[in-house]
């Protein structure tokens, strides 16, 4: 199975509440299964939300390919939702908006793979990263 794929099933992009504050109205991201909406994400970081407690899959991370991750479900924009399988510390930097330009240019590859501008995933967007990766606007230190 590869660490970065598109979901065929429309039901996973389906509008869902969010986990923690009930928002509605949007395919919110889900963290291993669990609705997040952006606020919260950014709660989370900044260590104001309660944490996620989660158990790894014996999958390897797309950034890393270390073994260990939480699958990570996104609805790019105009496109199919897209698992990107990630280890704790590339999850906690994808949220945080603080990828090393290693990782981000990693997942980069493989959304081109795929056919996909890295740009129309929220946390990848260029608002938040420069073409080399470099991170802009990284969330606080928090967790």
């Amino acid at each position: 199975m590869n660490a970065l794929r598109t979901l065929t099933a429309d039901a996973e992009a389906a509008p869902t509440l969010c986990s923690r504050c009930l928002a509605s109205g949007c395919p919110w991201d889900r963290i291993g299964g669990t609705s997040i909406c952006p606020d919260c994400q950014e709660m989370l970081i900044r260590g104001e939300g309660e944490p996620i407690r989660l158990n790894s899959e014996p999958h390897r991370c797309a950034a890393c390919g270390l073994s260990g991750t939480v699958p990570f479900v996104t609805v790019p924009l105009r496109a199919r939702a897209v698992v990107i399988d990630l280890c704790p510390t590339h999850l906690r930097a994808l949220l945080g908006r603080r990828l090393e330009c290693a990782a981000f240019q990693e997942l980069a590859r493989q959304l081109l793979g795929l056919n996909l501008v890295p740009g129309r995933i929220f946390l990848l967007h260029e608002a938040f990263y420069d073409r080399n990766g470099f991170a802009l606007q990284p969330v606080g230190d928090g967790v």
